[in-house]
């Protein structure tokens, strides 16, 4: 096969590749709507998550702490029942001070369960909204692929067919011609491949040598662009078919 015929599937092969990126471009906002509703439901979903655990850990510590308050009210009982007997004076004052240390810590403790109820309550409402918003953001994301759907069926269609066509292009090329543009491809951006128009590099929009120019413009050489580092194909017009 001749370099000029290479260069002739090559400049075709560049016109499919821009065409692809085309197509995933496209394809790409089509769902942007919908991809953005299902991230942030997936967040309205961690946040839901969290809500739930903090919840179940508030409900174990007020639990432990009912435990804790009616195990202290009953040690009061108690002591108050044993002061009623109590005939000592110095005995008794002791006695009422420990009763007294020991209503404050049941008064502590009270307070604590107070507390966790606030924030339990606090906790209920925050979940109520972060559900209601999930809901709501599951359903935008629903609305948004189905207005798109059909154009995005076409659009993959597209995709399909463009792939089939390149890689029926690339089965033309010698080996060494292929590996070599599926090394620059995967390295630049999915495009391997450059048009040169009046000595530019269409890709980079840099100017090349005028003697490489004229020689890929020739059909001479397939060479790559000195600055990134794509191969160069001329700017030919495609044939009406």
């Amino acid at each position: 096969m001749e370099t000029k015929e290479q260069l002739e599937i090559l400049l075709e092969i560049c016109r499919q590749d821009l065409k692809l990126i085309a197509n995933r471009d496209r394809l790409s906002r089509l769902s942007r709507e919908s991809e953005l509703a299902k991230i942030a439901a997936g967040d309205l979903e961690s946040r839901i998550l969290s809500i739930n655990t903090r919840k179940a850990e508030l409900l174990k510590n007020r639990k432990n702490l009912d435990e804790k308050l009616q195990l202290e009210r009953a040690n009061l009982r108690k002591w108050e029942a044993r002061a009623e007997k109590i005939k000592g004076e110095r005995e008794y004052t002791a006695l009422m001070s420990e009763i007294s240390a020991q209503k404050r810590t049941i008064v502590g403790i009270e307070t604590e369960i107070n507390e966790i109820s606030t924030e339990l309550k606090s906790g209920d409402e925050q979940l109520l909204k972060a559900t209601g918003a999930r809901e709501e953001k599951i359903d935008i994301a629903g609305q948004a692929y189905e207005s798109v759907k059909e154009l995005l069926s076409e659009e993959g269609d597209k995709l399909a067919s463009n792939v089939e066509a390149k890689d029926a292009l690339l089965a033309k090329l010698p080996p060494v011609i292929r590996a070599r543009y599926q090394r620059i491809y995967e390295k630049r951006a999915h495009q391997g491949i450059a048009i040169i128009s009046n000595a530019i590099c269409q890709a980079c929009m840099r100017m090349v040598p005028p003697e490489l120019f004229i020689r890929v413009l020739k059909g001479e050489i397939i060479e790559e662009c000195p600055s990134c580092n794509r191969i160069l194909v001329p700017d030919q017009p495609k044939a009406e078919s």
